[in-house]
């Protein structure tokens, strides 16, 4: 039997069971109520969707029970991020967000903490679009070019990248570009490209397999030795100190 006819059969199961014991999954539209004030940076509104009972059951994604759980917390976990990057987060900050809960949902222990984590999770993501929101609200032009600058700081992440290729995209004068971001965020440019490919490079130390060469290498660093001064200097620890010292140990 194909695999596609194994799964329908198995939704077919699952179906009658829960007609049988006239089980209801979780209230969608208070699932869309959430996912509002997430996109909205509606705190107050979370607040209230949080206090509210689901009224249903979750799904059921593993036949072990706490694996199924984790399982439905990592599925809300990329729905709220969807949520904030609607909102007006950029992607790749919200993804370093999903990566951080990822973690904490897999080391998870028991239902409670999972269950602390679901509610965690929502108040982060409306937390983050609130605050983004309530920034772009004054100085919203200017606001506006910082972000977009930002957004291409993102998605260049591994390259080299020059205040001045930044400004001859956003179609303006390097100096005044670069005035506005420090007025803004109280930062150059610079230093704001190295903050990000540091916290980056900390991740990658910490979470994946990839050793500081290909770090190094990855995140557009001229040379290894280079970036061993950079992430140094912000950490006080050299990136085979770091990888030593908070490196998960099945990454060794």
């Amino acid at each position: 039997m194909s695999d596609y006819s194994e799964v329908s059969k198995e939704i077919a199961r699952l179906k009658f069971i829960r007609q049988e014991n006239n089980a209801l999954h979780n209230s969608y539209f208070k699932e869309r109520r959430e996912l509002e004030c997430i996109r909205s940076g509606n705190i107050e509104g979370m607040e209230q969707c949080i206090r509210e009972p689901y009224g249903g059951s979750f799904g059921v994604l593993s036949r072990d029970p706490l694996r199924s759980l984790k399982n439905v917390a990592f599925c809300a976990l990329a729905i709220y991020s969807r949520s904030a990057i609607d909102g007006g987060i950029i992607p790749e900050e919200a993804f370093a967000v999903v990566e951080g809960w990822a973690i904490k949902i897999d080391e998870a222990e028991n239902e409670e903490e999972l269950k602390e984590h679901g509610m965690e999770m929502a108040r982060y993501f409306t937390r983050l679009v609130h605050e983004y929101k309530t920034k772009m609200g004054t100085g919203a032009s200017e606001n506006k070019i910082v972000e977009q600058c930002k957004k291409l700081i993102y998605q260049h992440m591994h390259e080299k990248i020059t205040v001045q290729y930044l400004a001859k995209e956003l179609y303006m004068n390097p100096d005044y570009l670069s005035s506005l971001f420090r007025k803004t965020e109280g930062i150059t440019i610079t230093r704001y490209i190295l903050n990000e490919k540091v916290d980056k490079a900390k991740n990658l130390l910490m979470y994946s397999p990839f050793d500081c060469k290909s770090i190094s290498s990855y995140l557009g660093f001229a040379t290894q030795s280079h970036f061993g001064k950079v992430f140094k200097e912000y950490t006080d620890m050299t990136p085979i100190q770091y990888k030593e010292r908070f490196g998960k140990e099945n990454f060794k």
